[in-house]
């Protein structure tokens, strides 16, 4: 039986949700309708963005591309970005050049590189009333409503007959960015014990003096985090509450897009559906929440599922290494168009057929900075079952061993191990194969961004993007 004709493809892309967040990925939130996907195709384990933050990740995805190759390193402000060019490839472009159809609604912060698509309207809004007023909505959840109602018009007056490559990019949960800054210093909504949920296994965390100086000053970088200095243990819990009600929100307006979809009867033998975030999500763990600065599982690890009719390999978990850049040739190899040779990513379409696979040896995740007010340049590889942060400033170090510390609480950088110098041998050699500049990258951090006890628990007065 020869590969998956595919002519239909929609692709859900979330906003900072974690693969270990949901129970499929052995978290504590369960989905019906990810349930479902992942019993009707191909769950990926072990997927990493570029780069835990919004706009680098989102280009390196469309781009096919690491962060340190298209120069997208910041969400801007401080640290401007120069939007990407023609000369490089893009996955929209690639597909409404071979005759398809090419749209996004929602969330775009691309910089340039979602080239090809016919986009919705990015700033729409649409007023949905709170259905709970103690996490309220902001414009998140309102350009959400805007997107899911635009996308299904869309899908409901269609008439083209060309094949379809649709994108829904929706933001939440990020909204729990926002109901951080509501209850800065301490939780001030009532959550019932019920509906709290329990700590991770990491959330205690001794190991501060350990590891490298922008994640012991992540507070004075990240105005999140400094938010939640005063947090008890129960407000970490309401958080964890708060942010699965944002993800219920956001896979609520996945059901009803799909609804669509197949309303118009496009969920066929030759149809897909995918499902991934660009970065995840630190879910209190150490103590830290959203994400900025720190390379861990928790914000680099994300979900990606692909499944359909037409999946031979049904309720299949690919393991390995693999990373969000894949996803384009990955796409676009699974529609048999044509490559462009400048991705970095690997195509593992493949396995949708249930066929072997290559994984990669090695992924990575980079960091430079989110609006430019510190830059501390950091990158993290794995391979295997290591881990291996390095960061420019302080020359900071971070190792560990995945299978016996799978949460990450022991740095083992400062053993000087043989494991450890092996790690480094094996960092410095992906530089050079990849091109990447990071050991030629400045740091730039006011010494006022240091100076309060080492500890992000132990934050005091602004943080670097509010003074």
């Amino acid at each position: 039986m020869g590969p998956l004709l595919v002519r239909n493809i929609l692709l859900f892309v979330l906003d900072q949700l974690s693969a270990r967040a949901l129970s499929l990925y052995g978290g504590p939130f369960s989905s019906p309708v990810l349930t479902n996907m992942a019993e009707d195709g191909v769950l990926v384990e072990d997927v990493h963005c570029a780069f835990p933050l919004c706009q680098p990740s989102r280009a390196s995805l469309w781009s096919g591309q690491l962060p340190h190759r298209n120069r997208v390193w910041s969400n801007g402000r401080k640290c401007p970005v120069t939007p990407l060019d023609a000369d490089r490839p893009a996955l929209g472009r690639l597909f409404s050049g071979n005759g398809w159809e090419a749209r996004h609604f929602g969330k775009k912060h691309d910089a340039g590189a979602l080239q090809g698509f016919t986009c919705g309207d990015e700033r729409g809004r649409l007023h949905v009333e709170d259905t709970d007023p103690r996490f309220p909505f902001t414009d998140d959840t309102y350009a959400d409503a805007y997107t899911v109602s635009d996308a299904i018009s869309y899908l409901d007056g269609r008439d083209d007959e060309r094949p379809l490559f649709m994108v829904v990019d929706l933001i939440n949960p990020h909204n729990i960015c926002a109901w951080v800054g509501l209850n800065r210093d301490c939780v001030k909504v009532p959550v019932r014990d019920d509906e709290l949920v329990p700590l991770p296994p990491n959330f205690d965390f001794d190991d501060i003096a350990s590891r490298p100086l922008p994640v012991q000053y992540l507070c004075c970088s990240h105005v999140r985090q400094s938010q939640v200095a005063g947090w008890s243990r129960r407000d970490y819990s309401c958080y964890l509450a708060a942010y699965r009600f944002y993800l219920d929100r956001a896979l609520a307006d996945v059901s009803r897009v799909l609804d669509a979809w197949k309303a118009k009867g496009l969920m066929t033998d030759e149809s897909l559906v995918i499902l991934t975030s660009d970065h995840g999500d630190n879910l209190t763990a150490r103590g830290s929440v959203t994400k900025q600065v720190t390379l861990y599982e928790e914000p680099t690890r994300v979900p990606l599922i692909i499944s359909g009719p037409g999946v031979k390999a049904k309720g299949t978990r690919l393991g390995g290494l693999y990373s969000l850049i894949d996803l384009f040739p990955t796409v676009a190899s699974l529609a048999h168009l044509p490559l462009p040779a400048d991705l970095d990513g690997l195509d593992f379409s493949r396995a949708v057929d249930g066929c072997d696979v290559p994984s990669h040896d090695i992924v990575s995740s980079e960091w430079y900075t989110e609006w430019g007010y510190t830059i501390s340049p950091g990158r993290m590889i794995r391979c295997g079952k290591w881990k291996y942060i390095r960061y420019l400033e302080g020359d900071g170090e971070e190792l560990y061993d995945l299978e016996a510390d799978p949460y990450e609480t022991r740095n083992l950088a400062k053993s000087d191990s043989q494991d450890l110098v092996r790690l480094r041998s094996v960092f410095e050699a992906y530089l050079a194969r990849t091109g990447d500049p990071f050991l030629s990258l400045k740091v730039q951090v006011d010494p006022r961004w240091r100076s309060h006890s080492i500890g992000y628990h132990r934050h005091t007065g602004p943080a670097a993007p509010e003074a």
